[in-house]
């Protein structure tokens, strides 16, 4: 009789940290459908709203990031403390066979306990430039898996990053457009600005809108946008008074559906939405998060932009100086088809293969 499996997944603050788990646990049932799994996220409501439109089983740590100022630092140590305990008492109730971690401020408190129980870890490191939280976790885990080659995992075997089933493209372009309840026949520019937002990038759209020669570039074209939590009303109320035919919404769960609609995209370049685009093979300009110190979004990107599958701009910050260079990115695309098609067909010839299956493979014989 095999014995019955119970993996944690840890890793929240973002989506970019929950998707990947979600993607590894579908293809451990796939493989053990009598496993069961656990998911161990933040208290952002981000992370409670993704466990809730996924039906996930989970508990939330008060775990907090690394600030190197001493009120931030002394709450971290209070708030990993308390979360490790908080880990030790779950664990000892579940009786998990693995845990898997995906980095961030969640796996460390997570790690350590699992570590004190002689619980196997998966370490899996998604960004081309290791976080603080996996290079501290790397020490601990029985098995480490990257994305992106990293002398600073040495021990790590690298893997495609693992994407979620409903990322992936299910149906055709049409059909998608009518369930997002846009226009069917209409090429669409995608605007995703990641599950936590990306204020510089809704603020660029307003002002590409407001400017004549930037709409009469899209005159043909609808906009799909999903900003984040924050800039939702803001952004939509822009579009309908300038008379741009665009869809906003702050979130997308079926994002299967937006990649599918999709002609031509815009967004950061996280290690989830560096994956997505990949696999889907959507014509992307990247504009990387401009506030993380190691640029690693930056990183992220640069297998894309090597392929010939994808551009690169520098986020920078005011939404005229993004606006005036976006302006020439997207003319040389929206107006040429032939370019659009031979970067999808770069991203389709450079795919990597969906790591989830090999993590799901060493936890069945973890």
């Amino acid at each position: 009789m095999s014995k019955q499996r119970t993996v944690i997944f840890a890793g929240g603050g973002s989506g970019g940290h929950i998707f990947p788990n979600i993607a590894i646990n579908e293809q451990l049932i796939d493989l053990a459908p009598d496993a069961s799994a656990h998911y161990l996220l933040s208290s952002r409501a981000i992370d409670t709203d993704i466990a809730s439109k996924n039906d996930l089983p989970y508990t939330s740590l008060p775990a907090s990031p690394l600030i190197m100022r001493p009120k931030p630092f002394f709450n971290f140590l209070k708030n990993f403390k308390t979360s490790k305990l908080q880990c030790i008492e779950l664990f000892n109730q579940l009786k998990p066979t693995a845990l898997v971690a995906t980095g961030g401020f969640v796996s460390g408190p997570a790690v350590k306990a699992a570590k004190s129980l002689n619980i196997p870890i998966a370490l899996v490191n998604l960004d081309a430039v290791p976080g603080k939280a996996n290079k501290f976790a790397a020490k601990d885990a029985t098995e480490i898996f990257t994305v992106y080659p990293s002398g600073q995992l040495p021990r790590a075997r690298q893997i495609g990053l693992p994407l979620r089933q409903s990322a992936r493209i299910q149906k055709p372009q049409d059909l998608a457009r009518l369930d997002l309840g846009i226009d069917p026949a209409k090429p669409t520019l995608l605007i995703f600005a990641g599950s936590q937002g990306g204020q510089t990038l809704n603020n660029m759209m307003i002002e590409f809108g407001q400017r004549t020669n930037a709409r009469n570039l899209l005159t043909d074209w609808q906009i799909l946008h999903f900003t984040g939590p924050a800039d939702r009303d803001k952004v939509a109320e822009a579009y309908e008074s300038l008379g741009i035919p665009a869809k906003v919404e702050s979130f997308c769960n079926q994002m299967h559906l937006a990649w599918s609609a999709a002609t031509l995209a815009i967004c950061r370049s996280g290690a989830g939405s560096v994956a997505e685009v990949w696999a889907n093979a959507v014509p992307t300009i990247f504009l990387p998060y401009p506030f993380h110190k190691d640029n690693h979004q930056q990183a992220n990107v640069e297998p894309l932009v090597a392929s010939g599958g994808s551009l690169i701009l520098k986020d920078l910050i005011e939404p005229y100086l993004n606006a005036s260079q976006l302006i020439g990115a997207l003319k040389a695309l929206v107006t040429n088809e032939i370019r659009r098609d031979k970067m999808k067909a770069c991203l389709q010839r450079t795919t990597p293969p969906d790591g989830a299956n090999e993590v799901a493979r060493w936890l069945i014989t973890a």
